[in-house]
């Protein structure tokens, strides 16, 4: 029965992920104190927050030990093959370089993109020569060494049956991932934990509700941090290795229409806008309201925040790097989508009539409704791509009965059940 279904463990520990943010608050206090602003102070405070979770996550949970590392220790010995680490490397060149390319090409790689750009320049050549120190070392200890990328430099030498084509498909899309999202994270970080920095204190002494947007603003900088960090460690020696991208368009397309360019130039702009009377105006007259209003709205953006900190440093989209089933994982398999959600609606109010009248209340409310489904989809996507892991299986499971939402499981709509769990049929639990 699925109520004898246990819990399984989480990839990452939540309480040990919260040393990292708590580091990064003290590296960003004592860098203000310090009067140090622009990007070698941001790049300090992400090391701060990320150094800690590193650290815990080797000498408490020994994830370099765990089997889903693909590495024997026992190994570490064993001299690595130059002539494999070579094929590697022409693999990881071939890999990077139609990247590369596709920067120089875009036009949607320009002037916005500067900081990206300049952080390359200062740290492509360590970047280089981290890569190569990494897989030198990395080989001598895989138990299968003719990973993806030796299978790539295999191939572009002319031995094309050494390469398995859903193994370098799901290479392709996890790397096209990391180029989409990395340069535009990078450049949020930069952005906006600088802007914190810089912020002037003074200004929380104003009329309105400075301390709610600062606190906001906070939220989503320390939120970014993450999610880039994410992007760039993705490492097998602390298991934050990509297991699977995902395989369908459809996953694809709702989750890229979430980020720029396609939200802002397109689907914002020309399909699902919308605005609202906005709690501030609504609540204006009544400052207790107002503030219990804006309280609401914090503690959603909170909630998505630590729901960005359970995953330490192996956040990213579209992928499957690990199942998180601690912190607000624990309580609903979505967190950071009900949660952020539910704050666009706090704060833009579509529903209420403003200067447009009824008319343009029931468009914004149709197109804010739109985004809410459009994230839907990308959670039921997400469980399709990872219910081919049956610990996910067995957590989603388990949630479909403890999950503080569970009793949304329970509407039918033209008999399915569109927010409970179904685990495919070969992987249905007894």
């Amino acid at each position: 029965m699925n109520n004898a279904i246990e819990r399984p463990n989480s990839v990452t520990n939540f309480a040990l992920n919260l040393t990292g943010p708590l580091a990064a608050l003290v590296a960003m206090y004592v860098l203000r104190a310090m009067h140090r602003q622009g990007p070698e102070a941001v790049f300090i405070v992400c090391v701060a927050g990320v150094v800690p979770i590193v650290l815990l996550d080797l000498f408490v949970l020994r994830v370099h030990r765990r089997d889903t590392t693909g590495l024997d220790w026992n190994k570490a010995s064993a001299p690595p093959d130059v002539a494999r680490v070579a094929t590697k490397l022409l693999g990881l060149a071939a890999t990077v370089g139609p990247i590369a390319l596709a920067y120089f090409v875009f036009p949607e790689y320009g002037d916005w993109y500067t900081p990206f750009w300049a952080l390359m320049k200062r740290f492509g050549v360590g970047l280089i020569a981290c890569s190569v120190a990494y897989f030198w070392v990395v080989d001598g200890m895989m138990r299968e060494p003719r990973d993806v990328y030796w299978q790539i430099g295999r191939a572009l030498l002319g031995h094309h049956e050494d390469a398995r084509g859903a193994d370098i498909a799901n290479h392709a899309r996890g790397w096209l991932i990391k180029a989409f999202y990395l340069p535009l994270f990078v450049v949020y970080s930069l952005n906006q934990l600088d802007a914190i920095l810089k912020y002037d204190f003074a200004r929380l002494q104003g009329a309105g509700l400075p301390l709610y947007h600062f606190s906001s603003d906070l939220i989503y900088a320390l939120d970014v941090l993450y999610a880039t960090v994410g992007y760039i460690l993705s490492l097998r020696v602390i298991d934050t290795h990509l297991r699977s991208a995902e395989p369908t368009m459809l996953g694809w397309a709702v989750a890229l229409e979430c980020y720029m360019p396609f939200w802002g130039s397109l689907f914002s702009r020309l399909y699902l806008h919308y605005e609202g009377i906005g709690f501030e105006t609504w609540l204006g007259g009544h400052p207790t309201m107002l503030w219990v209003w804006a309280g609401a709205i914090l503690v959603c953006e909170f909630v998505y925040l630590l729901a960005t900190f359970a995953f330490g440093v192996r956040f990213s989209n579209l992928t499957h790097r690990g199942i998180l089933t601690g912190g607000p994982y624990r309580f609903t398999k979505h967190p950071a989508y009900v949660a952020k959600n539910i704050s666009w609606w706090l704060i833009t109010l579509p529903f209420i009539p403003n200067h447009g009248g009824w008319v343009d209340s029931i468009k914004w409310t149709l197109a804010l409704g739109g985004v809410s489904f459009m994230y839907y989809m990308r959670a039921r996507t997400e469980e399709r791509h990872l219910s081919r892991d049956p610990t996910y299986v067995q957590y989603a499971l388990w949630m479909n009965e403890h999950g503080v939402l569970r009793w949304f499981g329970r509407f039918s709509l033209f008999g399915v059940h569109p927010f409970r769990y179904a685990a495919p049929p070969e992987k249905k639990q007894a």
